[in-house]
Formats: structure tokens, sequence, C-alpha cells
């Protein structure tokens, strides 16, 4: 009888235990500012047009695929990693698994676009002028020694249009994100 007692007695308080392991709410784990996630994206514009995802079948299936590109999960320091505002605004709070569309303003994506951010200089103060190209980015010295990355608008055989503004500034970008792993929340 007395070890009947002390039988029902543990089974009650396993039961307890039980009971409250059952009734803790786990807390799913977020992305804040200095968690290191994973996730993948397929940007592009508010028409439809994708011009950039980490996925491959999206590439091909949009014609943007490159062969000498790694098409895989991209990792990043939330807060540390440079990620264009929006997409890091829209990561902030997100659970592994999670999907995400945002559009992205201007402001918040590649920044308005600047009127008259353009120069014409001369081809001969480039070391390799053949290797320019349309679109082409160019790092330009300015005289504090400052490198200010900037694109080739225009060509001729004499002068370089360059363009401060970076190709989609001035425009709203809509991007597909999904949080593959949460790697570690600081």
């Amino acid at each position: 009888m007395k070890y009947s007692k002390s039988i029902i007695l543990v089974f009650i308080l396993l039961f307890l235990v039980s009971a409250c392991k059952n009734n803790e709410v786990i807390e799913e784990k977020a992305v804040k500012t200095g968690s290191t996630v994973s996730f993948d994206y397929a940007a592009g514009f508010v028409n439809g047009t994708l011009f950039d995802t980490s996925i491959k079948d999206a590439a091909v299936k949009a014609g943007i695929f490159d062969p000498n590109r790694a098409y895989q999960p991209e990792n990043a320091v939330i807060g540390q990693d440079p990620l264009i505002p929006g997409l890091l605004e829209a990561l902030i709070g997100m659970k592994e698994g999670e999907a995400k569309n945002v559009i992205i303003a201007p402001e918040k994506a590649y920044g308005k676009m600047i009127e008259n951010a353009t120069s014409v200089v001369s081809k001969s103060i480039f070391d390799q002028p053949e290797q320019l190209r349309v679109g082409g980015i160019i790092v330009i010295n300015t005289p504090e020694g400052d490198r200010i990355p900037v694109f080739v608008k225009e060509l001729n055989e004499e002068n370089v249009t360059i363009d401060q503004n970076h190709p989609l500034a001035g425009k709203y970008i809509q991007f597909a994100v999904i949080v593959r792993k949460i790697i570690s929340v600081n």
C-alpha cells in the first residue's frame, strides 16, 4: 500500500510536469537586427519583369540565367551587411519558412533619380578605354580621394558619359523573399 501511494504520487507529479511542458509557449525565432539569416529572393519591376533572383529555376524561366553565378540562398547579418533599406525592413520580424512579397519605393530601394548626375569625360583618362561598355560600372577617384562607382551611360570615339545614379534609381522594385533559416539571433 505504501508503494502504491508513492507510485500514484509519482504518476501525478509526472502528469503535472508534462502538463506544464505542454502548456509552455514555444517562442519562434524571428529576424531582428543582428540576426544572421539565410533567404531566397526574386527581384523585379512592378510589371512582373524579373531582373535578379537567388533561385536557379526562376532565373532560367525569366531568361536571366547566368552560368557563372551560384544560385543559392543569400546569407546576411541584418543591420551589418549591405541590403537595400526596403528589403531590410521586410526581413525584420519574419520567421523561418515565411514568405513575403513587398513593393519597395525608390527611396528605400536604389534611390531617387538625381537630375544632372551625368558628366562627360575624355576616354583618354582611362587605362583601358576599349574595355568600357554601356551599362558597365567604373570607379572614379574624386579630388578628395573618394572612390565612387558610376555607370557608363554613353560612349563615342572620344568621350564617355557617366551617370552617378544607380541604373535602378527612381524605380519601384518588387521583392518576393522567403526566410530559409535564421542561423543566429543576437
